[in-house]
């Protein structure tokens, strides 16, 4: 894709998600979009009673969280900056990071959607903060795919470019249902995340791809 192509996708990605945002604030800060949110919950809600779903998605919240995510994301930039040398992707990601994740705090308190209760486990009946948009699916889209975009160029055959876009989208889709799983979230909730940490990716991956080029 071309540098203009990456930036259409970015903008038609955050208007989404702007429209998307609108929506829930004047209509649904205090439920579920219909169509949207309530037929997910339910089959979320079918599977609470499967311990090992309920682990792995108790193990995503901590990791993937404010505390844990921290540590992941330096961790991370930290070994592509000192251990890969990738250093301009070190930067990209940060700042992606720092960009999405800080926006999405400002999003939650403008946005003001209240958490969902129906289908809440007892073990996160206290989990603070709004709803929308879900952090964790924001950090974790960020955090996928911006690897999967790093990695891309030394992907050298469809099979290991098709393996790593599965193994991308298989994490994002997991994060993003565990945290519906847990009651935490509506799914529109990790929708909209998912949509702003796309846009945000999109509109600053031309600038890491220029600067990569001057480094080299």
């Amino acid at each position: 894709m071309k540098r203009q192509g990456f930036y259409i996708v970015g903008s038609l990605m955050l208007g989404l998600f702007l429209i998307l945002a609108v929506l829930v604030k004047l209509n649904y800060t205090h439920g579920p979009i219909p169509g949207i949110d309530p037929g997910i919950q339910k089959f979320a809600a079918a599977l609470q009673n499967q311990a090992w779903l309920v682990s792995i998605a108790t193990i995503i919240a901590k990791f993937l969280g404010d505390a844990g995510g921290l540590i992941v994301g330096v961790l991370i930039i930290g070994g592509l900056y000192f251990g890969f040398k990738q250093r301009a992707a070190a930067i990209w990601l940060a700042i992606n990071i720092f960009i999405a994740v800080v926006g999405n705090t400002l999003i939650k308190l403008i946005v003001g959607r209240i958490r969902p209760e129906t289908y809440r486990l007892a073990s996160f009946a206290h989990e603070p903060g709004n709803s929308f948009a879900s952090g964790h699916s924001v950090f974790a889209t960020v955090l996928f795919l911006a690897l999967l975009m790093i990695a891309w160029p030394y992907l050298k055959t469809s099979t290991q470019r098709v393996l790593a876009s599965g193994l991308t989208a298989g994490l994002i889709l997991l994060t993003m249902f565990s945290r519906v799983l847990l009651g935490v979230h509506y799914p529109s909730d990790t929708i909209g995340g998912f949509i702003l940490a796309v846009g945000v990716l999109m509109l600053t991956y031309p600038t890491f791809i220029r600067y990569q080029a001057r480094l080299k």
